[in-house]
């Protein structure tokens, strides 16, 4: 029982207790009520459950893809290694990396969005090129299509008219723009969890063997 609990201190409760701190004495600094922080964004606009769905449901997808292939990477399995590892674990913390730039609003608020697009399409142009191999062997075809869902959704973004002079071709464009993005965000998701499962399968084989 000791060792659960101080591994629960070490990896859950400290870690968890220093971001709830951390959240509220930042936001305190930055002039944001504590109350703020702690309720959910629905219940403090006061807006109906589907305000935000897909957008929310990005989110989880986005978590989904980081949590399944950091899981296979770093389970100590022993045919998960080399390349194969690599290329979960590099795909895990982009996953991650996207997914908090998709919740916070980086792109738009804080960093420029051309310059975060320029590095998300060479950070993906790298994974394709030095891991080609597991990617071919894992259905990188999944993995090529959402690259492109995602990058027709960055691209029409780019010529995206005025919501203020174009509101009709706007909304137009909003909706193909988000419709990308989202089936991009499935199949991203449905590449890595096929890449997990068929290294953890490989594993199973190898610790059989």
């Amino acid at each position: 029982m000791r060792d659960s609990i101080n591994k629960a201190l070490r990896w859950a409760l400290i870690p968890a207790l220093l971001v709830y701190v951390a959240s509220l004495s930042l936001s305190g600094l930055a002039g944001i009520k504590g109350q703020l922080v702690l309720r959910d964004l629905a219940q403090t606009c006061g807006t109906p459950a589907g305000v935000g769905l897909l957008s929310n449901l990005g989110y989880l997808l986005w978590l989904a893809a980081a949590a399944v292939a950091l899981f296979t990477a770093y389970s100590g399995q022993p045919g998960v290694r080399g390349e194969q590892r690599e290329l979960l674990a590099c795909g895990g913390w982009f996953s991650f990396i996207l997914c908090i730039d998709d919740m916070f609003l980086l792109h738009d608020r804080y960093i420029g969005q051309t310059f975060l697009y320029v590095v998300y399409v060479v950070f993906a142009a790298l994974i394709a090129t030095r891991y080609r191999r597991q990617l071919m062997a894992s259905q990188g075809e999944l993995f090529l299509l959402a690259v492109a869902l995602l990058g027709a959704s960055i691209g029409i973004d780019q010529f995206q008219p005025s919501e203020v002079d174009q509101p009709l071709a706007y909304k137009t464009y909003q909706l193909v723009e988000e419709g990308a993005k989202f089936l991009g965000i499935a199949t991203w998701v449905l590449y890595w969890w096929q890449a997990s499962a068929l290294s953890l399968k490989s594993a199973r084989s190898s610790t059989e063997s």
